[in-house]
């Protein structure tokens, strides 16, 4: 192969390794990023602040704050502020636009480690334009040990996507 021919076969695989190597995988990446919140924008992690209300007059009567991860096929997890209490499990689903409605349950323990019954929470959420932030409603339901529906308390929440 002729010097100068060789030179510019190297010259271009260099140019075009390096035009491979930087401009395609972020162009790739920002359009795999956008398309993900596009298709399921509520999935990943979120750092939420809670007020328990009175579901009659609104009045707030604790604060909390818990975190959630919202997984792809419509699972998510859910760990709480309190020692009394075990993780969330359960389930969420679009309803269309920028609505969620989330369904999920934790284990109440006593204050000697014994098992004090379970609290079943729906929310419904409203993810902002962004996708970085949403508002919520909840009822939770607290069922005593022997499955006995004993509570119904009401909440507002605000969350922002954990990165």
């Amino acid at each position: 192969m002729k010097p100068w021919l060789s030179k510019g076969v190297l010259a271009a695989a260099i140019v075009l390794a390096a035009l491979s190597g930087t401009q395609i995988p972020v162009l790739a990446q920002s359009g795999q990023e956008q398309r993900g919140k596009e298709q399921q924008p509520l999935e990943g992690a979120w750092d939420i602040s809670v007020t328990i209300r009175s579901c009659a007059t609104g009045v707030p009567l604790a604060t909390g704050r818990v975190i959630h991860m919202f997984i792809d096929g419509g699972t998510y997890t859910e760990i709480g502020d309190r020692a009394n209490r075990s993780a969330g499990l359960g389930t969420w689903r679009h309803l269309g636009g920028r609505s969620y409605s989330t369904r999920h349950k934790f284990i109440g323990y006593s204050a000697t480690g014994t098992f004090n019954g379970t609290t079943v929470i729906t929310r419904e959420i409203e993810l902002s334009k962004t996708g970085d932030e949403f508002t919520a409603t909840t009822t939770s339901e607290n069922f005593d040990a022997n499955d006995q529906l004993f509570n119904t308390n009401c909440a507002t929440s605000t969350a922002t996507r954990f990165e």
